[in-house]
């Protein structure tokens, strides 16, 4: 996210304050390989983008990255247990940081982009972390 920006408003980047809570969450789940340090931010921001608007891997904006980058990253995190693991840490950082855990209405999403139950989880728990960072992006504001 800029600064200003919101998830719905059709950008997502990553604000300083967003990437210093996550990335030291993903760098104790993530596995090591195919996605460079330098890229996985970006990566991340399409990843995060992709599910908020419940859209195809197609329609990621290539400032993004390539999109088949993002949904190969995506895919083999899912079938890892890296976005449940994720989602799991990052609830522990609110706990511990005493905020409230931000809710998503599962009911709004759609299903009807990945076929398989591992995904489907995945994009749920996707979700979930960009509602949740969103969450973070709005504590800064206020604090």
């Amino acid at each position: 996210m800029t600064s200003g920006s919101r998830l719905g408003e059709g950008m997502l980047m990553l604000t300083e304050a967003q990437w210093s809570v996550l990335a030291p969450l993903l760098e104790g789940c993530r596995p090591r390989g195919k996605t460079q340090p330098h890229d996985l931010k970006r990566t991340i921001e399409a990843i995060l983008w992709r599910h908020w608007h419940d859209t195809n891997w197609r329609a990621v904006p290539a400032h993004y990255g390539p999109w088949w980058m993002a949904a190969q990253t995506f895919i083999r995190w899912s079938r890892l247990g890296v976005w449940q693991q994720l989602l799991a840490r990052l609830e522990q950082y609110f706990a511990e940081a005493g905020l409230p855990v931000p809710v998503i209405d599962h009911d709004e999403f759609a299903f009807g982009g990945a076929r398989k139950k591992e995904l489907q989880d995945s994009e749920l728990q996707v979700r979930q972390i960009a509602n949740m960072l969103l969450s973070v992006q709005q504590q800064a504001a206020v604090a």
